[in-house]
């Protein structure tokens, strides 16, 4: 028997009809076409009022027996983005928290929040917990959370707090 009497493998779709996977195939592009046309066309997203604007920075008021990490002073700012201010911190203190402890309040002339600002805060990894909540109240007194005495936080560090301002 020579190679051109096999007979190749008879088709799975008959002539004139289409497969499921064709079908999908056609069925998925057409939204996807539909949406890019609609984008195409779409106006440009208006800028939104004021912009970004930031605030300087101001060191925190530690408390007594807190100490700032050297080159690592904790301070705050607000950042107002699109009419929505937000409260920044960075920085890092070290001390033996035990208990939930008061470790600074906000500069004198800093806006006090009106109602509690709340955040998580990386601190010393000691069995598997590493955050801490950081908050500052209507007094403007920044409180650290999470402190026991079977876990004492040695360090907390500000960088990655960033909190709505109310």
């Amino acid at each position: 028997m020579s190679q051109t009497s096999r007979n190749p493998q008879p088709s799975r779709t008959p002539r004139g009809s289409r497969s499921r996977r064709s079908i999908l195939g056609t069925a998925l592009a057409l939204p996807a076409a539909l949406t890019v046309g609609g984008l195409a066309t779409a106006a440009p997203a208006a800028a939104a009022p004021g912009g970004v604007e930031a605030g300087e920075w101001a060191d925190l008021v530690l408390e007594p027996g807190i100490a700032a990490t050297a080159g690592a002073t904790p301070q705050v700012r607000l950042v107002t983005i699109a009419g929505t201010a937000f409260l920044q911190a960075r920085g890092q203190v070290t001390g033996s928290f035990t208990a939930d402890t008061k470790i600074a309040n906000l500069p004198p002339a800093f806006a006090r929040p009106t109602w509690y600002v709340r955040a998580t805060a990386p601190r010393n990894n000691s069995q598997g917990i590493n955050a801490c909540r950081f908050e500052v109240n209507p007094a403007g007194s920044v409180t650290v959370y999470g402190g026991n005495t079977g876990n004492p936080i040695t360090w907390v560090q500000f960088d990655s707090v960033q909190a709505i301002w109310r």
